[in-house]
């Protein structure tokens, strides 16, 4: 069933003309080799697409649903098998855009080829999960692990904006999981990152500005309702996105 339902989701969005990458856990599988089980199957998507591909699985009797406006719709197959269509983080920074399919790599998953989304997309995408009951950080230090030496490293700097300490984070725990392998982040990388360290300033008109937001929804709930934080996810996703539409030629730095 699981085969089945992954397949005709694939033939589907293919038949009517709709680009798509996969990601999750068959994209993690085809960069590193590690297996995990799963029931569901990642489909990332630009957000003009999500009504056309909703129609499309909807034709070929899936159950649809939009569950979040800002990230996901879900394309059931059957109570234990459903398609997660992505088009964005669930913070609404990581946006799914026109470099993800550009810059999407091919694999083969269940006979079906397929375009898989970039790593350094994904390592984007999964840094910002910081959840109290899931945390990508294993995953993107497991990419790093296997896909550094072939990574667009200025590519990933860019996507990662002005919340380039988020990436400096997660590179520092990569360092601390292997410290065999330090030298697979490039050293002009680490110096960039630390020059900004070095030279970011405390910034006063931000002093109730809570970004904690952009890394779990939940657990920093209470700076919103109980200690008078601003929600970063509504003041910076808009100025985010701008800095994506001007491109990495651009926008890098």
């Amino acid at each position: 069933m699981e085969k089945g339902a992954h397949l005709l989701t694939f033939t589907t969005l293919q038949a009517a003309g709709i680009p798509f990458v996969v990601a999750g856990a068959y994209a993690l599988q085809a960069y590193t080799g590690l297996y995990r089980q799963t029931k569901d199957l990642d489909v990332f998507l630009r957000r003009r697409d999500v009504p056309r591909a909703l129609e499309a699985l909807e034709a070929v009797n899936f159950r649809t649903e939009i569950v979040d406006p800002v990230w996901i719709a879900k394309a059931h197959a059957s109570n234990a098998f459903f398609t997660d269509l992505i088009f964005c983080s669930g913070n609404g920074v990581a946006e799914v855009d026109d470099l993800w399919f550009a810059r999407a790599q091919t694999h083969v998953i269940h006979g079906f080829p397929v375009r898989i989304a970039p790593p350094e997309e994904m390592i984007w995408s999964k840094s910002f999960v910081c959840e109290r009951e899931r945390y990508d950080g294993a995953d993107v230090n497991h990419i790093i692990l296997v896909c550094a030496e072939q990574m667009d490293w200025d590519h990933l700097l860019w996507r990662f904006g002005d919340h380039w300490a988020v990436l400096l984070s997660h590179l520092v725990l990569f360092r601390f999981a292997y410290p065999g392998h330090r030298q697979l982040v490039p050293r002009r990388v680490w110096d960039e990152l630390l020059r900004r360290a070095r030279e970011e300033k405390t910034e006063p008109d931000k002093e109730k500005l809570c970004r904690g937001t952009l890394l779990s929804k939940a657990q920093y709930r209470i700076d919103l309702d109980y200690w008078g934080f601003e929600d970063a996810r509504h003041l910076e996703v808009k100025n985010f996105r701008e800095h994506h539409r001007e491109g990495p030629d651009r926008g890098g730095g």
